[in-house]
């Protein structure tokens, strides 16, 4: 949320008001970014709130949602770029998995039980 929060006055700042464009590719950025370290879920919820804060804070500027064309357009886009980006993120994490991780999988390995040292009685 705060990187979102972080974009939208970013780009506010930059003139997303008059070029919506601004703010929509830097909400992308952030989905991207949170795609690449996190879940699936905090990607969508991601995306959610920063498709939140374009329609609120940029189409709209009184902070409150507006439901326009652009609001749809917006949904669109970052709703396809969390999905993609999730999907490229899990190919990179499964292609970081070692390749003996994968002939294994599901088979559990038991240590032997450890042998203990020999301690010396006190008495002899």
């Amino acid at each position: 949320m705060a990187l979102g929060a972080t974009a939208t006055v970013l780009s506010v700042a930059a003139g997303a008001r008059s070029v919506p464009i601004i703010s929509l590719v830097a909400m992308v950025a952030v989905v991207d970014a949170i795609a690449m370290v996190t879940t699936v879920w905090a990607t969508l919820a991601t995306a959610a709130v920063c498709w939140a804060l374009d329609i609120g804070f940029v189409l709209d500027r009184n902070g409150e949602p507006v439901f326009t064309p652009q609001a749809g357009h917006a949904a669109l886009v970052l709703g396809l770029c969390a999905f993609t980006a999730l999907g490229f993120a899990s190919t990179l994490r499964a292609a970081r998995v070692p390749a003996h991780e994968h002939n294994h999988v599901g088979q559990v390995t038991i240590p032997l039980p450890r042998q203990g040292d020999s301690i010396p009685h006190p008495s002899g």
